[in-house]
């Protein structure tokens, strides 16, 4: 050591660090300006491709060792641990008897979080003041040396490096040229792309589905000869382009251009029970369908402000997750979801909705959350007078909404829904329709919608005792009275509207995306009329019509599924005068 360090005399670990963290910074200085060194292309009478440094002063041999960096403690014992010592501290803050106002603070905390070759004693502590012998120095040295040769290369090393590059310099010519292309492409690219902070995606349906019973549903109460159903398989599609824009990372702008010419089964079937739950069309033609911005307001809120195509059911939880979906979910509009969410959806439809979580556990997955919403289905027209005075944003048709949400175990949802609408359908063409039925309860034909008002009420629940199974539910009542005088001498005219179902979900039954889907429940129907005028000898209220659907989504790929089922309705329009309808459908979605 003598012959390295002439004359030194060591009296404590403080001038050790001096030394150490010297040699530390030399070294680390050495390989920054090696480092910081370019390739460049080789021009003639060149000697090389780039300047390295000749010197071997600074550049050590690459010595790894296995042993483990020594403590102070074991320094001072004259003792280098051969297999396992306390562990390195990580920050000079870790060692107690270690001040910022230490005159060799700095260099101590270069040794231990730069290079982490210096330990301290089992007890936290480093002990700087005592002596240390010209052993423990070597023994420090050499594992600061140990951590410092990992970082360079010998004399031996950057000559065959020279070597190589002079071989390959015209391969390396190539390779400067192919990157510096590449960059120039990527700079147009971030120059002319469409916009850094808008993501697409897409889903594209295409459905295979025909009427496979042959009698069209009468009307409530009516009696004789079912109308033949005179239909054709079909073959017809939707397509959806998402653009999602988010401004600060929390937020999303939505702007959904959808093209369809999937066409409603309701006027061949004479019932809105069986439609499609994918239904619509507007000739293929791709228009704006939908449109939203959402964004947290405080640290537990959300606002969703609703431009076009405003719905409930994308707004807050409607406790159906694996048949809520029209792309993926069930085949039936009814077995989605509670159809009280359908309340106010329309396609030019607007509005708010708030969402705040009152109660929130996010590790054991609990909480309360309250949610209010508004839609007007026909907000974008400002005529007072047309459409029977609906029109507008204010003082036309409405739905509020207001719903509180429980999750009491990780596993198990339930809600409670109240809606409270005005010049609509309270359950979204869903249920019974003709002359007094749930889509005309009061029975005037020419202005029963623009004249009703309803509330409705509705209980959820989604349940999932295991991995592969899922069971969800809802039942739901209106009381649908008439407004601006729609009224009789008896009293106003009122109507009571009732539905339920249950719906099983195995997910990943036979491979990882598919899911096994059953719904069983009745549609929206009338169950009592109050002042409602109506044919002698008629029945509009006979609670009998059933809602069964099965299906079956395989999943071909991540972004490919095909979904066949069967939906059928048992006594459609509440009326036991009409045979079953049954629809068959094959749904095949790819999404990207």
């Amino acid at each position: 050591m003598s012959r390295i360090f002439p004359g030194l005399v060591l009296t404590s670990p403080i001038l050790l660090l001096g030394v150490l963290a010297g040699a530390a910074t030399a070294a680390d200085t050495a390989l920054s300006n090696f480092s910081s060194t370019q390739f460049q292309t080789p021009t003639a009478g060149a000697e090389s491709l780039t300047t390295l440094p000749t010197s071997t002063t600074l550049v050590a041999q690459n010595r790894r060792s296995n042993l483990s960096v020594p403590s102070v403690a074991e320094l001072e014992v004259g003792r280098v641990p051969t297999t396992s010592s306390m562990g390195q501290v990580t920050s000079v803050s870790q060692l107690s008897d270690v001040r910022p106002t230490d005159w060799a603070y700095q260099a101590l905390a270069s040794l231990v979080e730069k290079y982490g070759c210096i330990a301290g004693y089992p007890d936290g502590t480093f002990r700087g003041n005592r002596a240390a012998t010209r052993y423990e120095m070597a023994a420090a040295l050499n594992a600061c040396l140990d951590v410092i040769s990992d970082r360079f290369a010998t004399k031996e090393d950057l000559e065959t490096l020279r070597r190589l590059m002079q071989e390959f310099a015209n391969e390396l010519a190539v390779i400067k040229g192919r990157v510096t292309n590449l960059e120039g492409r990527v700079a147009n690219l971030e120059a002319t792309q469409f916009a850094t902070l808008t993501k697409l995606n897409a889903t594209v349906i295409f459905n295979v589905s025909d009427i496979l019973t042959n009698e069209r549903a009468l009307r409530p109460g009516a009696g004789g000869a079912q109308p033949a159903i005179d239909d054709n398989t079909v073959v017809n599609n939707r397509v959806r382009l998402n653009l999602d824009t988010s401004f600060y990372g929390k937020d999303r702008l939505r702007l959904r251009l959808q093209a369809a010419n999937i066409t409603g089964y309701a006027a061949l079937m004479g019932t809105n029970m069986g439609r499609l739950g994918y239904d619509g069309t507007n000739n293929n033609q791709f228009e704006l369908q939908k449109a939203f911005y959402s964004f947290p307001v405080t640290r537990r809120g959300q606002m969703i402000l609703d431009f076009v195509g405003g719905e409930f059911n994308d707004n807050v939880n409607n406790f159906n997750p694996f048949l809520q979906s029209s792309d993926t979910g069930a085949l039936s509009r009814f077995g989605r979801y509670h159809p009280i969410y359908r309340a106010g959806s329309a396609a030019n439809a607007a509005g708010v909705t708030f969402k705040y979580d009152l109660i929130q556990n996010k590790e054991r997955g609990t909480g309360v959350t309250l949610n209010v919403g508004y839609l007007a289905p026909f907000a974008n027209d400002p005529d007072r007078v047309a459409n029977n005075g609906l029109n507008g944003f204010f003082d036309g048709a409405y739905a509020a909404l207001a719903q509180v949400d429980v999750r009491p175990m990780k596993n198990l949802a339930l809600g409670v829904t109240y809606t409270h609408s005005y010049g609509l359908d309270p359950f979204g063409g869903t249920g019974s329709s003709g002359f007094r039925s749930a889509a005309n309860p009061l029975g005037n034909a020419a202005n029963n919608v623009p004249n009703q008002a309803a509330d409705a009420v509705g209980f959820q629940f989604t349940y999932r005792p295991i991995k592969q199974l899922n069971v969800a539910g809802w039942a739901g009542y209106a009381n649908v009275y008439g407004v601006r005088g729609v009224a009789l001498a008896g009293g106003r005219r009122e109507a009571e509207i009732v539905n339920w179902a249950i719906t099983f979900a195995s997910p990943d039954l036979w491979r990882k995306g598919d899911v096994l889907g059953l719904v069983f429940g009745q549609p929206p129907q009338l169950i009592s009329i109050t002042n409602v005028p109506g044919v002698l000898g008629e029945s509009y209220t006979r609670f009998n019509s059933y809602h069964l659907e099965g299906f079956y989504r395989f999943a071909v790929s991540r972004n490919i599924s095909i979904t066949p089922g069967v939906i059928a309705i048992f006594n459609p329009n509440s009326n036991s005068n009409n045979d079953p309808i049954v629809v068959g459908a094959v749904r095949t979605t790819f999404s990207f």
